[in-house]
This record gives C-alpha cells, sequence and structure tokens, in this order.
C-alpha cells in the first residue's frame, strides 16, 4: 500500500461514463447502469455501448469504446467475460482509467481457466494502466456524483461510506440504513477486489472530506496488509464499522464461492479490527446499529449513562443490557432527586435510575421532564429514551399522545449536547392500525434526525461499543 492517498477521485467523479453490453432490454443490468445515470442525474456525457442498437434509454450508442467522441473516465462492463480482455484492450488504446466489471464468472467459479482469465486481464490492465474495479460486483453508488447500479435507490446525498463485498448486501444496507436516518455518500461493491482493493479504498475515504463514517461488509481481503493499513488510517480519523462474514467454516465455505474471498479465522480478524480502533459487527443489524450511533449521534465523553421509559420489568431489563454492555448505570443524583421533590414529592425518595414510566401517572412529572433534569447533571454523558409506545397505544387517544410525547422528546434531544438513543420498537402487533401510527412516528423521528433503535438491549450495545472504542483511542 502507498503511503499516500491514492487517487480514486476520477473513478467516485467520473467526467464521462461508458456503459459496454448497454441493453435496450429494461429488465437487464446492462439497462439499469444507464437508467440509473439519467435518474440520479449524472451530468456529464453517458455513452452506452451496443453493437446492434443506435441509441439506448434515450442516449445515443457506439458500436465500441474507440467510436466515442470524448474522453471517458469510467467504463462499466456488463459484456461476458470472455469479450473483457478485449475491453481492456479498448479502455487502454483511448486512455481510460478506471474499468468496473459487473462482469462475473471469473475465480469466485473455483474454475482454474476462468481464473486465469482473470489474472491475465488484471496482468494487460496492469500494463496499460487501467484500474479495475471488481470484477462480480455492482460497482459505484454516489448520490452526490449521479452514480448508482439501480435505480430504484434513495437519492438522498449524505456523508456515510459503506463497502461491500456482496452486492445484494450492499442493497440491503443502503435501503435499511436509508429507513434509519442514514445518508450515504460513496458506496461500493468491489466483488472479488483484487486490483481496486477494500484496503486501498478505506485509505482514500480516511481523507475524503464528504466521508464522515464508514462501514464495510467484508468477507475475505486479497492484501492483509494492505487491508490493516487502510483500516488504521481511516479508523485515525473518523468511526469505522467492519462487518466480517465467513467467521464459520459453513461461512468461509459460501464466501469462497460467492467472491473468491479467503474468510480467514474469527479471533484474527477480531483482534485486528480492534487494534486498528475500529468497531466490530457481528451481523448486519449491529453494523446498522453501530452505523447510526456514529453518524447521528455526537461523540460520547463517557459511559455514565441515564435510561428513561418502559415499565418496572423493562427497567431492570435496560439495567442489565446497559452494565453488560459497559455502561455505568448511575444511580439518580441528588441534584435530579431535589428538583423532583420540587415538583413531585411522593416520588422523590422513590424513582430511580432507569426510570420506571409506570410509576409516573398522575405525578406531574413525565419521563421527558426526567430525561431533561437528567441530560442536565453532570452526571450523566449520554441517555437511552425508550418511548414505550405499547402504553400509549392502549389508550383512547393514542396517536394523539404517542406524537405529544415523541415531539416533547424530539426537542429535549436536540436541546442537549450529549448523545441520546431513541427505542422505538418494531411493529410486532396484528393491529394495523397501531402498525400505521408507529411506522408513520418512527418515520418522523428519523427525519428529525433522531438515532433510532429497535431495542433498549440494541442501543445499549452500540453506545456501549462507540464508548469503548473512544476510550480506548484516548
Amino acid at each position: 500500500m502507498p503511503a499516500t492517498t491514492p487517487n480514486l477521485d476520477r473513478l467516485f467523479r467520473p467526467r464521462a461514463v461508458a456503459i459496454a453490453g448497454a441493453s435496450t432490454n429494461v429488465d437487464s443490468p446492462g439497462h439499469d447502469y444507464v437508467r440509473s445515470l439519467q435518474v440520479f442525474g449524472f451530468e456529464g456525457p453517458v455513452y452506452p455501448l451496443n453493437l446492434k442498437a443506435d441509441e439506448v434509454a434515450g442516449f445515443r450508442a457506439y458500436p465500441n469504446l474507440r467510436e466515442v467522441p470524448g474522453e471517458v473516465d469510467l467504463v462499466i462492463s456488463c459484456v461476458p467475460a470472455g469479450a473483457v480482455l478485449d475491453l481492456v484492450e479498448q479502455c487502454g488504446a483511448t486512455g481510460v482509467p478506471f474499468l468496473h466489471l459487473f462482469t462475473a464468472r471469473f475465480s469466485e467459479t473455483g474454475d482454474e481457466q476462468a481464473a486465469e482469465l482473470e489474472r491475465t486481464i488484471e496482468r494487460r490492465a496492469a500494463e496499460l494502466g487501467v484500474r479495475i474495479l471488481g470484477p462480480n460486483g455492482m460497482g459505484l453508488y454516489h448520490p452526490a456524483a449521479g452514480l448508482a447500479f439501480r435505480p430504484d435507490l434513495p437519492t438522498d446525498r449524505g456523508g456515510v461510506a459503506f463497502l461491500s463485498q456482496s452486492g445484494n448486501n450492499a442493497v440491503e444496507v443502503i435501503l435499511r440504513g436509508n429507513a434509519r436516518g442514514l445518508h450515504f455518500g460513496k458506496v461500493v461493491n468491489y466483488g472479488n477486489g483484487k486490483d481496486i482493493t477494500p484496503g486501498e479504498m478505506l485509505r482514500y475515504l480516511a481523507d475524503d472530506p464528504e466521508t464522515i463514517a464508514i462501514g464495510a461488509y467484508v468477507e475475505g481481503v486479497p492484501d492483509g496488509r494492505g487491508f490493516f493499513e487502510g483500516l488504521c488510517a481511516a479508523a485515525a480519523r473518523k468511526p469505522v464499522v467492519i462487518h466480517k462474514a465467513g467467521r464459520t467454516s459453513a461461512g468461509a465455505r459460501s464466501a469462497a464461492s460467492h467472491t473468491a474471498a479467503l474468510a480467514g479465522a474469527a479471533g484474527l480478524w477480531s483482534t485486528v479490527i480492534r487494534q486498528a480502533g475500529a468497531l466490530e459487527a457481528r451481523s448486519q443489524e449491529q453494523l446498522l446499529d453501530l452505523l447510526v450511533g456514529a453518524a447521528l449521534l455526537p461523540a460520547p465523553k463517557g459511559n455514565r449513562i441515564a435510561v428513561v421509559g418502559g415499565g418496572g420489568g423493562r427497567s431492570v431489563q435496560s439495567a442489565d443490557a446497559c452494565e453488560e454492555s459497559g455502561l455505568e448505570v448511575v444511580p439518580l443524583p441528588a441534584d435530579v432527586r431535589e428538583k423532583v421533590r420540587e415538583r413531585a414529592p411522593q416520588l422523590a425518595d422513590w424513582i430511580g435510575n432507569p426510570v420506571d414510566q409506570s410509576i409516573l401517572a398522575g405525578s406531574g412529572v413525565s419521563s421527558n421532564g426526567l430525561l431533561e433534569m437528567m441530560l442536565a447533571s453532570d452526571a450523566y454523558d449520554l441517555g437511552i429514551a425508550n418511548i414505550g409506545e405499547d402504553w400509549f397505544l392502549g389508550r383512547p387517544d393514542a396517536e394523539e399522545r404517542l406524537r405529544h410525547a415523541c415531539n416533547r422528546l424530539m426537542a429535549a434531544v436536540k436541546a442537549s449536547p450529549k448523545p441520546v438513543a431513541v427505542v422505538l420498537g418494531p411493529t410486532e402487533t396484528t393491529n394495523a392500525r397501531y402498525r400505521a401510527i408507529i411506522d408513520t412516528v418512527r418515520d418522523e423521528l428519523t427525519a428529525g434526525g433522531m438515532g433510532i433503535f429497535y431495542s433498549v438491549e440494541r442501543a445499549a450495545f452500540a453506545l456501549g461499543q462507540i464508548v469503548a472504542r473512544n476510550q480506548g483511542r484516548e
């Protein structure tokens, strides 16, 4: 790995794009790439390459790259594997710096002839100065540059970067993350990742001013040392979350057939991620939770947590979850207890942390009011606010009361410089009206910039990991 930041600017912000194998068939990848450039508003020239068609999706088509009238920074390949070597020659002859190979059926098949063809393509591309992204990858999703590998993806622009060895996993993370308020900047599905490696991209993202947090789904890497150095460079500057898949023997076998990845030992990977200063996720849910905590919440200054909301049993479970995640559940301090005494004397010596919402009814003190008091106290560094929607849903004016409570909560969270994870559970009910209310409120909280989690346990895990990372860096 070079010590300096690699120059991948023209990969992520190409001035002109050509699509080899562009198709008039609307149900094909060769059409999707062209259509995506339209939908996302790519501002430069688009050159579909098709031997038979004169036009694809409204763009004039050309028979090959040599016939294109202008310079091209990025070529997207949807041609069969056997046609890629000629495409590499065309890229070299016309000065194209980057070739993305959506084309698959190379070393990931396990076939030696296919693997040898991949190696030949790599060698020839290197001789011609053509950098390759892939093969066997969907490529780039960068809304700010007008790039996407599917036309139906969100067009929101943001600062969360994501590297994925799997294409479907990249789509899932984009869609599910966007629903939770994560707006993505540079997303790359790099497939086999033999030339432009994940380590090189991590080093690039480390210095990328657009990127505020980085996630990655990794099955295996072709350059262990380069990956570690890139990971160290990125994690030294911004939060990085690594979801390492293929940790088990069954997962490793699946990874080898999927992207020709060497999965490696789980314990070694955990050590590498920890030593680099990154965060480790063991599932897509943990990856998204950690990215929500890192990208949407202020950085916590300590591990002392205030927890409000939920009934008696939920309060006990919340205390367990927080302490097991390395967070200190500090008892209610004297300054907060005296403020409670002024407004509800009967509660002053009864209430604690976590706050049992069930004892507040009719007291004149709400869980949101207590959250404001606790966040204002020097005794706490961060918080979890459990909305406790099940209680609201049982009241006649459920939607009105839930909305009022959530608006008040949003105001309290925004007024505090301390991070607060908001817990609004999943719609696990057969009541269609309740599901609609919860989904609507969740969308409103997400639009308001709240970091939403589906359980106290998941919120505590994410906050605990982020606190531990920050304390380890210090």
